[in-house]
């Protein structure tokens, strides 16, 4: 039996049950931390949140040993990686260079997570470096208050180890979004392979308008993501977690009036996450990610002490190569000193100066800053080349698409342009005629045109001359209008 423990701004959750590639939840807690004692998952107040947790370990009898910890803070830096096929501590090691453009000024350490979609001699993993300090603390912090705790893992690794061992068995393409108290998080994952993560504060009430508008931004931002990657693949489903679902349909019909046209459910895996009598509380889904197995390259406690035992070996081996070292160059110089006297003495001593003049340790130096700089301004410019392709993919409504649409409407109906949005590639207009079949008629001509991604329309409103009108809005499908744009005027 495990217990994980999971911290994020105000909320402690805490989750008994077993560990392993499918999780058996036995019993779910929760309780509010004491005000201001721990914020973003860093305790701040460790003798007040110290002996409130003292209170609840002794009031709800739980084990103090084999105890997780989750913790969800930007204190882990993460990143999607692929890497040839190596044992785990040369892994390590490569994941260290990778992160070595963060990671320059101070020591971390470094857990990984493996993916889906490895090829023959190539494997995906998502990797995270972290302060050695910020989990000593956590481990002195435990075993102050006699706890001592089996694993440290990061609220985004153990979503994605949950989300692997669940969701993306059953899809493809898919997001989740999962509703905290406080945060509403959105994973994507794309082909089987997790892509994307984030997390975003929420202020509205759970039920409301507001917040299905939450949820509509947070969908919209991903597809943009997926537009702007040039991802092809088509999103299958948005899952809610940690939501009501006497709510799902009310989240449905606003995200739907807004734009979303992917299918929505409730996400439930009742096959790979067992609780009490089968019932699943999604408000505990980051601490249940704790008992699923992401391998112990997650888990920082093993990373941690790995990396101390590491230095401990590291500094032995300095040891004992500075003193052989010191040898060797002491019987060369004697040997040198025999051989050749004053006279080569002094040719040594003159090579000796050299080596260690200012000018040449200046010209090392320069030499150094300025191949780090051209490393610099090389990934700048394939950063910046990139944008400029991603901005070539947004659509333009330029003049030639404008009088195509007034073509179209000929003989039909009225159009009048009122908007045109370039971050989301929508154009909108109002349509009058006499008769609403006619305005009909030109909304399905305008769904054929191959240029429009999307085309939706409101209901018909009657005015005083007589007309009809429907509010109409379009959205353009990638790079429509960019071809020969620079020549209009």
């Amino acid at each position: 039996m495990s217990t994980v423990v999971y911290l994020s701004n105000q909320q402690i959750h805490i989750v008994e049950g077993v560990r392993g590639k499918t999780a058996t939840v036995n019993r779910y807690l929760s309780f509010p931390a004491p005000q201001g004692s721990i914020i973003n998952g860093i305790i701040m107040d460790q003798e007040t949140f110290g002996s409130f947790l003292k209170e609840i370990w002794s009031a709800n009898k739980l084990q103090t040993k084999d105890v997780n910890l989750v913790i969800n803070s930007s204190k882990f830096v993460g990143q999607n990686m692929e890497i040839p096929k190596m044992a785990d501590e040369k892994t390590l090691e490569h994941i260290k260079r990778g992160f070595s453009n963060i990671d320059r000024s101070e020591e971390k350490v470094y857990g990984f997570i493996r993916l889906e979609g490895s090829h023959k001699k190539m494997k995906r993993l998502y990797a995270e470096s972290v302060s050695p300090d910020f989990i000593s603390d956590y481990i002195s912090f435990f075993e102050g208050i006699g706890i001592k705790l089996k694993g440290i893992y990061s609220g985004e690794g153990g979503m994605i180890s949950l989300v692997n061992a669940t969701a993306a068995k059953n899809f493809d393409t898919f997001m989740i979004m999962i509703a905290d108290s406080m945060t509403l998080t959105t994973v994507l994952y794309v082909k089987k392979v997790f892509t994307y993560y984030n997390s975003v504060r929420c202020f509205h009430e759970p039920g409301s308008e507001d917040y299905a508008q939450d949820l509509t931004r947070s969908a919209s931002q991903i597809k943009q993501f997926m537009q702007a990657n040039q991802l092809d693949s088509e999103l299958e489903v948005i899952l809610l977690a940690g939501v009501e679902e006497k709510d799902l349909s009310f989240y449905k019909t606003i995200m739907k009036e807004y734009g979303v046209q992917t299918k929505i459910d409730i996400f439930s895996d009742t096959k790979n996450i067992k609780g009490l009598d089968g019932i699943f509380a999604q408000k505990y889904l980051f601490a249940t990610s704790g008992l699923f197995n992401g391998g112990n390259g997650s888990n920082y406690i093993l990373r941690y002490l790995s990396k101390k035992t590491e230095k401990k070996a590291n500094s032995n081996t300095i040891y004992f190569v500075a003193i052989g070292a010191t040898l060797v160059v002491a019987g060369i110089a004697f040997l040198i000193a025999f051989l050749f006297a004053r006279g080569r003495r002094k040719q040594l001593e003159d090579l000796q100066a050299y080596n260690t003049s200012p000018g040449t340790l200046m010209q090392v130096e320069t030499y150094d800053e300025l191949t780090y700089r051209n490393s610099f301004l090389v990934g700048q410019y394939l950063s910046i080349a990139n944008i400029n392709e991603n901005l070539d993919t947004y659509p333009w409504a330029t003049k030639n698409v404008r009088e195509h649409i007034f073509k179209l409407s000929e003989g039909y109906a009225t159009v009048t342009l009122t908007s045109c949005n370039s971050d989301s590639g929508t154009t909108d207009m109002s349509v009058t005629a006499e008769n609403p079949k006619v305005i009909n008629e030109f909304i399905t001509i305008l769904m054929s045109q191959k240029m429009f991604h999307n085309v939706t329309y409101t209901g018909y409103s009657y005015s005083a001359e007589n007309q009809y009108r429907v509010n109409v809005s379009c959205t353009l499908e990638e790079s429509v209008g960019r071809e020969g744009a620079e020549d209009e005027d």
